[in-house]
């Protein structure tokens, strides 16, 4: 193919496949899905047209439309209809994950008290890894991030949105991808957790709630001088604390055993 992925076509297949022989479109489909993770074929490329298709894979039409249908709904691919459409590939991203998980969980009503449960088994050690591994990188990151908080203070939403961003980014300066990519899937979750739980207590006291922010970012702070110093003991440690004490005060809104309920 002009892409410069490898066609084998679908008619060449051993006998060994016969225990389960997939779909053409399928084998179609997981050439195509192997280029784009290989990266032979990178975000923005146009798949070539049908026809080349149909004459590179030795497959009808029917099945070539049907293997991209299968690529679209993994994200892989996005399809313009008409005249000049084509199939545009998507490169992976964590969007995929977000997605997938926001209905897995919904589904299987887990509550947001077992989500955030979840955050507070991997992040206290996700910090232990910055500290340990990354921290000449990670406290200039950090320390600047809090001064964006600080400076939203007064703007709960915003500074809402911050907070969580704190957490992932702790994630991603851990330096574990796969711990990231756990992160990430949870994203939409927590936003919009966070969010309700944030609105549910605009009534508040402002004052009180200013001062519980500020006494939140304080340990941010606290948490960055620990990765600082790379005692990776002290950082989980602190940062276990935090997600208890933090956890208190955001479940006390929408309830711990209230079930996951918060994507459109």
């Amino acid at each position: 193919m002009s892409n410069g992925f490898a066609v084998i076509p679908v008619g060449s297949r051993s006998n060994a496949d016969a225990v389960r022989v997939p779909k053409t479109a399928e084998l179609v489909a997981r050439q195509i899905r192997n280029a784009i993770i290989r990266g032979e074929l990178v975000d923005g490329d146009t798949l070539p047209a049908e026809a080349q298709l149909i004459s590179e894979f030795e497959v009808s039409r029917p099945t070539i439309r049907e293997a991209v249908r299968i690529l679209e709904s993994e994200g892989l691919v996005t399809v313009a209809r008409g005249a000049r459409g084509g199939a545009r590939v998507s490169s992976p991203n964590y969007e995929m994950v977000e997605r997938a998980a926001g209905i897995i969980l919904q589904a299987q009503r887990v509550t947001i008290g077992d989500l955030y449960e979840m955050r507070t088994l991997i992040e206290p050690p996700a910090a232990r890894l910055v500290a340990e591994r990354n921290s000449e990188a990670a406290v200039p990151i950090l320390r600047s991030f809090i001064e964006d908080e600080m400076s939203n203070i007064k703007n709960r939403m915003a500074v809402t949105l911050l907070i969580a961003e704190f957490h992932r980014l702790l994630m991603e300066l851990s330096g574990n991808r796969t711990l990231n990519m756990f992160s990430q899937a949870l994203r939409g979750l927590v936003d919009a957790h966070l969010s309700l739980s944030s609105r549910r207590r605009q009534g508040e006291d402002p004052d009180l709630s200013e001062k519980q922010l500020r006494f939140g970012l304080k340990s941010h702070s606290r948490l960055v001088d620990l990765i600082e110093a790379k005692d990776g003991d002290a950082a989980e440690a602190h940062w276990k604390k935090h997600m208890i004490a933090a956890g208190e005060v955001w479940l006390a809104q929408v309830g711990r055993n209230s079930a996951v309920d918060l994507l459109d």
